[in-house]
């Protein structure tokens, strides 16, 4: 992208947990997780926030009730969203810089004192000369392994963000459970051993998720049910009336044959904890109905399950 390497305005998401100064202007390339976060974030702190996504919604992976949702919430933080936005330039104006995008087949302009790229990681494996090692990586650089996260080289393993897997710290964690197996151990762990793994996208309040969407199980022609609640709806949380953020939607896609759970994606307080609760229910095969059914503390945001399927389970 012309002038975003060279921009003295140009700073990292590492740069942005360190940093003792306040930007003025925070421009946010990329509506993905990490981008997300740092625009709450600094929202939050008084900075001034536009995010600029290339993709015509935000979540393009997430059911387009939740995206919007989401949207909702940034936009009453007072970030400013911009969809469809292609960035084309980025202009030195001294104290600040001027992005230059594409919307619509107009070009628009914003200002930033700061500017973050977060439009994905690679792993950093240039230089390391692999290839004499004969370490076989993919066209990103990510090294290529087995499901035991063992390399072309059997008694090389790659761990976290470098083998190419979801860039998580729980991931990670998991692989080194993995390579101590192999190790240590009885050597049967795999990657194909993880199942309904969730994820938490950290704005206020968190979304998490698990499972497939309910557009994803529709595209299977799974039959399914739907519970979906608002949280300012659900009486039986009140939690979320106590610390005063009762917006957002808990969204549950149930097998109606089986009445397993397939998914889940949750918009509220203490979302990021109750999606350990759904994701070990559905790895070990609990149904919605028990997971209705079960005693929770009070008042605690789990208590929500009680209700969310209660509307439409028998």
């Amino acid at each position: 992208m012309p002038g975003l390497a060279g921009s003295p305005h140009l700073v990292s998401s590492t740069e942005l947990t360190q940093t003792q100064n306040l930007p003025e202007r925070l421009v946010v390339l990329g509506g993905g997780y990490l981008g997300l976060e740092f625009a709450g974030i600094y929202r939050h702190f008084g900075t001034e926030v536009t995010v600029l996504e290339a993709a015509d919604r935000l979540l393009p992976r997430e059911d387009e009730d939740i995206a919007e949702a989401v949207q909702e919430i940034l936009t009453g933080d007072g970030i400013r969203v911009i969809t469809g936005a292609k960035v084309t330039e980025v202009r030195d104006n001294g104290a600040v810089s001027t992005v230059v995008y594409d919307k619509d087949g107009r070009t628009h302009t914003v200002e930033a004192s700061a500017l973050l790229p977060a439009t994905g990681r690679r792993p950093v494996t240039d230089g390391l000369h692999l290839d004499a090692a004969g370490v076989h990586t993919a066209p990103n650089g990510a090294i290529v392994v087995d499901e035991y996260l063992r390399s072309s080289q059997p008694h090389i393993y790659a761990l976290g963000d470098v083998n190419g897997g979801e860039q998580f710290t729980y991931i990670s964690l998991d692989d080194a459970r993995i390579v101590l197996d192999q190790l240590l151990g009885e050597g049967k762990r795999t990657t194909s051993d993880r199942r309904a793994v969730p994820h938490t996208l950290f704005i206020t309040p968190p979304l998490a998720t698990v499972g497939l969407t309910e557009s994803q199980a529709r595209a299977q022609g799974l039959n399914i049910t739907v519970a979906r609640e608002n949280v300012a709806d659900i009486v039986a949380m009140p939690r979320a009336y106590t610390v005063e953020e009762t917006r957002g939607v808990m969204k549950f896609i149930v097998d109606s044959d089986t009445d397993l759970i397939l998914g889940a994606a949750l918009l509220s307080i203490d979302a990021q904890e109750i999606i350990n609760t759904v994701a070990l229910a559905m790895r070990h095969h609990i149904t919605a109905t028990q997971l209705r059914d079960s005693i929770y503390t009070h008042p605690s945001s789990t208590e929500a399950l009680n209700e969310v399927f209660d509307k439409v389970l028998p």
